[in-house]
């Protein structure tokens, strides 16, 4: 992972992967195992929030919506 994209990881246990970048916001997919299951959650980062989100349509849908703004 390059720097660029390092930087604007969220904090947390797991595996990350970077699903889209923008200037101003990255979406990311974050995995963790729990008792045996994995549990798959969904963050933008634009700072200095980090919004959660449990489906990627949900997700994705308000990743894309932000250019609007």
């Amino acid at each position: 992972m390059d720097a660029r994209s390092q930087a604007g990881r969220p904090e947390g246990e797991g595996e990350w992967i970077l699903l889209q970048q923008r200037a101003d916001r990255s979406f990311w997919q974050q995995t963790r195992s729990f008792e045996g299951r994995s549990l798959t959650a969904f963050v933008i980062v634009r700072p200095p929030e980090q919004l959660f989100y449990d489906t990627f349509d949900e997700a994705e849908a308000m990743f894309e919506a932000m250019d609007e703004d």
